[in-house]
């Protein structure tokens, strides 16, 4: 099977407990959508806010990764608890305004109400579109020191 690409919409303060957690989960813990997902397939977060529903809008790429398995599981044994799967996420990802990255994505590039296609929480992207989102959010490493390079100080 190909590997397929998704976007997944939670507030920040949910996209890190996702990230710490070692899983992706879908508003309102629904099975849908994680059912379409296969091991390798990969996931970036969108943070509209910092919070639900009264957060400090953000508008944020805050995460990217790998789904790590091939089955969803109930997040507990309560008919209503949640469904997750497992995802290895970039470690240390820094958020990525969409702002910055709205005229190169296909998701947002020409589409003024691109924002409409969030509505369910998530939905396929391209690899192209995930491609350019783990990098915007992928930590950089230090820039290295003058002494470091041996140039000399000014």
């Amino acid at each position: 099977m190909a590997i397929r690409y998704w976007l997944v919409v939670q507030p920040l303060d949910r996209a890190r407990a996702l990230v710490d957690g070692g899983f992706v989960q879908l508003p309102w813990g629904v099975r849908d959508g994680l059912e379409e997902m296969r091991e390798l397939d990969g996931v970036v977060v969108y943070s509209p806010r910092t919070r639900n529903p009264d957060g400090d809008s953000i508008r944020c790429f805050v995460a990217a990764g790998r789904v790590a398995d091939d089955e969803p599981w109930r997040a507990g044994s309560n008919p209503a608890a949640p469904w997750r799967r497992a995802v290895d996420w970039l470690p240390e990802a820094v958020p990525a305004p969409v702002r910055g990255l709205r005229d190169a994505l296909d998701l947002t590039r020409d589409d003024r109400y691109w924002g409409e296609r969030l509505r369910d929480g998530w939905l396929e992207i391209t690899r192209r579109d995930f491609d350019l989102v783990e990098d915007a959010v992928r930590r950089r490493p230090p820039e290295p020191s003058r002494l470091a390079m041996g140039l000399p100080r000014r």
